[in-house]
């Protein structure tokens, strides 16, 4: 129902209740019906639903099952080593989200909020959850709303409502019935829940609580959001299934192959024919699927969870850290975000001149450029309700009470003015119908009546004007001049309030008439002093900026246009009558700008957005944006903000910086660079493996790589050097590119050629060298030695291909240690087991002078037929498109 239409006496008679509130016993009966008044939280951390989510990737269902198959064919070693690799891999996964969600609950723990409410006549204070429908409650400045009211009185009443409205500045309330219907931003006669009051008092009835609250609307709507998979997570999961129905289809080429072969031969095929072609595939499948990168893409995340927690970001799941780097949208909220929520003098004027404040925000550090006269100074402090002081442990000034007074405050302070000691007689308080306030204070032995409001309404009741530090008479030109000057602010999204004064013979003579007028003060909540370098950043890095917020139209334009936020401004009520088809024509032509819009329109606009291809990252702080974060693909949720709006992110920031944004894109795209360098690595290296093997088989020769040595490669030799790239430093111009294209795969197609020549490169080396020494050989010791050179020559090609890669991306060459270290250790490992007797284990031998003269030119081959193709063919390519 529209409580705001009707009248109180009304609602009182719909909720059948009196201003005396609830009785006890009637409070009971209505929570049986109405239920507690808190939101319904999802379910608590599940552990074991966490672990088993480790597990859910098309390439570890391969591993699996090569598992499973190696452990029927009696190959324990090979089951043992590779269940081994996916369980740490699952546990550095499981670890990091569960203490990702465990930082996330701890911030989430909230104070019980006491209410005082109406019971049987008497005013008592309850908890908040305990409130029902009917409830009387009183607020003053400073409570917290904790239910969604209407209000049956109110004194000077300003409550707080940018976490659900988007809007800066306090709304005045009042009890008066509003006929139209309006959004929620203009229900003037409502109080709703998890808002709060910062000046006067009011008496208000519970017209509803926990889910049916507008909180709980947004909470709800919250549930029915599908979460987007991240693209890393799509990319993945495509490479994963292209990668497994390669390997289904070469394992079935070489099973029939021999088969066929076989019963050619022989006229027969034997069990013994069938598990020996088994085991083939089992090494085509061990050399193909890349072992190491489910361990590599979640350590490279973790470390990228690390950087940015060091950088005030906490990533409640592993897989949103890439997402940033990928995305070409940041939807963000005004309030908060891209200004710092603190109102700000920025000019003042009187008929005299014009000066403008330096400074902003509620740090009193300033000063006030240009000649003006102190009393319009002296009149926003004395005429002032709000206090200002700075707290010992943030360091930061803060204000309590309004924040427009507050801003008065500070601009006293710039212009050298002390706190008022003055005694103070008597208040008129500000209501929305005068639009003004005054204050009887006692200067010595006369008494001055100070009033501050809305330029034209003062105006109205002034009959003089300050004028070359004269008192002079309020001309009809001056009118012009002042009202001038003041839509001139207006258009510049300038809140502006007039000062006047007058000197008062008694208290009886305390009224808002014959007054004198002084000046003006503008004022605006400014931007964040950061925001206007880190958006030109993001437009550097090809990212649009789009401006979501429930403030004013022209307030939010003069803000982008000061931050560099170019384009269109729809409204609310614009986006209201749009279809979603008109809604993305708006945002293709450009519209980056939206103004006076509800949780619904900013979900619209994220999933419009969606539609066109777009990799979305919202941020905000209020409850208004929680639907929203959590539709888009990245959901970044600002550290001083609700806790709904936590709930439904991917990112917390522990700070309220928008810098801190841009940083955690660059994050993301460097982590995705050294994931697409490691599966570069692992993939060039298993391209090599699966054409030995797969040749080598459709020839009929004995294999020149068994399933375990394939497994060590994959795992010690290039997994090392894989696992390195994740704390590789980032290239050069990383914040100077485009994003990548929406459906771009796991790997461009210049890189998927690069890989796969270097493969053929490697594959044609390799086998060349079996053939040449000993691997068609009937005689074991012979095959053992060629197998042992392939082994050697694979692990060799490799460590080039670390190198390689690296220059691809333009990382300077020795700027990562952990590269060396890893590359010198995969070859110390190689030596120890090439001349200890663990090489029995693995059926290779250990290599002669010659042997290692034939890998050193093999090697060297290897590198030059490679930079040859590098420098002549790779690098005039640019295609990037999806393979």
């Amino acid at each position: 129902m529209d409580y705001y239409k009707i009248s109180a006496e009304q609602v009182f008679k719909e909720l059948d209740c009196t201003a005396k509130g609830l009785s006890d016993d009637d409070a009971h009966e209505r929570q049986k019906e109405h239920g507690l008044n808190r939101l319904e939280t999802k379910s608590k951390i599940n552990p074991i639903k966490i672990f088993i989510d480790q597990f859910k990737s098309f390439i570890i269902y391969i591993l699996l099952f090569a598992v499973v198959f190696a452990l029927l064919t009696e190959h324990y070693i090979d089951s043992v080593i590779i269940l081994a690799i996916l369980i740490a891999n699952a546990l550095i996964g499981f670890f990091q989200e569960l203490n990702a969600q465990r930082s996330l609950e701890a911030l989430k723990k909230l104070t019980t909020i006491q209410a005082n409410v109406y019971r049987d006549g008497h005013l008592l204070k309850v908890d908040s959850k305990d409130l029902v429908p009917g409830d009387v409650i009183y607020l003053e400045a400073g409570d917290k709303v904790p239910a969604d009211c209407r209000i049956i009185e109110a004194t000077r009443l300003k409550v707080e409502e940018s976490a659900l409205t988007g809007e800066s500045v306090p709304a005045d309330k009042d009890r008066e019935v509003i006929a139209n219907t309006v959004q929620i931003g203009d229900q003037s006669n409502m109080l709703f829940s998890s808002t709060t009051v910062v000046e006067g008092t009011v008496k208000a009835i519970v017209v509803a609580t926990g889910m049916k609250t507008e909180i709980g609307k947004i909470t709800h709507m919250l549930r029915e959001v599908e979460q987007e998979m991240t693209p890393l997570q799509r990319r993945l999961d495509s490479f994963g299934k292209k990668l497994g129905i390669a390997v289904i289809i070469i394992c079935i080429i070489v099973l029939l192959t021999h088969l066929t072969k076989g019963f050619l031969t022989t006229g027969t095929i034997t069990i013994g024919d069938i598990m020996a072609f088994v085991f083939i595939a089992i090494a085509l499948a061990v050399a193909a699927v890349p072992t190491g990168l489910p361990a590599v893409v979640t350590i490279a995340l973790s470390i990228g969870v690390q950087r940015l927690l060091k950088q005030k970001a906490l990533v409640k799941n592993l897989s949103s850290v890439e997402t940033l780097g990928s995305c070409d949208v940041i939807c963000t909220d005004k309030t908060g975000t891209l200004t710092k929520n603190e109102m700000t003098v920025e000019k003042a004027c009187t008929l005299d001149g014009e000066a403008t404040l330096i400074g902003s925000g509620y740090d009193p550090e300033g000063k006030v450029q240009g000649k003006i006269d102190p009393k319009l100074f002296t009149i926003g402090l004395i005429c002032n309700n709000a206090s200002l002081y700075k707290d010992d442990e943030s360091s930061s000034w803060k204000i309590t009470g309004d924040p427009t007074e507050g801003a008065l405050l500070v601009s006293a302070k710039k212009a050298g003015l002390k706190e008022c000691s003055l005694k103070r007689i008597d208040e008129l308080p500000f209501d929305s119908s005068r639009k003004l306030m005054s204050v009887l204070i006692e200067e010595g032995k006369k008494l001055v009546c100070y009033t501050k409001g809305a330029p034209d309404q003062l105006l109205k009741r002034c009959t003089h004007a300050m004028k070359g530090g004269k008192k002079v008479k309020l001309t009809s030109a001056m009118q012009k001049e002042i009202l001038k000057q003041n839509d001139d602010y207006s258009k510049k999204a300038l809140r502006v309030l007039a000062f006047a004064y007058k000197d008062v013979k008694d208290k009886k003579s305390f009224t808002e008439k014959e007054l004198v007028f002084v000046g003006m003060q503008a004022m605006i909540d400014p931007p964040r002093p950061d925001v206007i370098d880190s958006i030109a950043v993001a437009h550097g890095a090809g990212i649009r900026v789009i401006m979501i917020t429930g403030d004013y139209k022209e307030t939010a334009k003069a803000i982008a246009n000061q931050i560099g936020i170019a384009g269109e401004v729809i409204t609310g009520s614009d986006v209201e009558k749009m279809s979603d088809k008109q809604l993305e024509k708006a945002l293709k032509e450009n519209t980056n700008i939206f103004a006076r819009v509800i949780p619904e329109h900013k979900q619209r606009i994220v999933a419009a957005l969606q539609r066109l291809k777009y990799t979305v990252a919202m941020t905000g702080d209020g409850v208004n944006d929680a639907p929203a974060l959590k539709k888009a693909n990245i959901g970044i949720a600002v550290g001083s903000g609700t806790e709904v709006a936590k709930e439904a992110s991917d990112f917390v920031l522990l700070d309220d910086s928008f810098t801190h944004i841009v940083h955690a894109v660059e994050q993301g795209r460097g982590i995705y660079d050294n994931i697409q360098k490691s599966i570069m690595l692992l993939l060039s290296g298993n391209v090599g493996e699966v054409l030995i093997i797969f040749l080598a088989a459709l020839m009929g020769a004995n294999l020149p790589l068994t399933a375990i040595l394939l497994l060590w490669i994959n795992m010690v030799t290039d997994g090392a050097p894989a696992l390195a790239y994740s704390v590789d430093p980032y290239g050069d111009g990383i914040m100077k590119r485009k994003p990548k294209p929406h459906d771009e795969a796991i790997l461009p197609r210049s890189k998927a050629l690069l890989i796969f020549v270097l493969g053929v490169i490697g594959t044609t080396v390799a086998l060349m060298m079996f053939y040449l020494f000993g691997g068609r050989s009937i005689i074991e010791s012979n095959v053992i030695y060629a197998q042992t050179l392939v082994f050697n020559f694979v692990v060799i090609y490799e460590m080039i291909l670390v190198f390689l890669i690296r220059k691809d991306y333009g990382v300077k060459f020795f700027s990562n240690k952990w590269i060396w270290f890893s590359v010198v250790g995969s070859l110390a490992l190689q030596g120890v087991l090439m001349y200890t007797p663990a090489r029995e284990w693995f059926k290779i031998v250990g290599m002669d002078l010659f042997g290692l003269g034939v890998l050193a030119v093999a090697g060297i081959s290897f590198y030059c037929l490679s930079m040859i193709y590098y420098f002549i063919v790779h690098r005039k390519m640019h295609s990037t498109g999806p393979i």
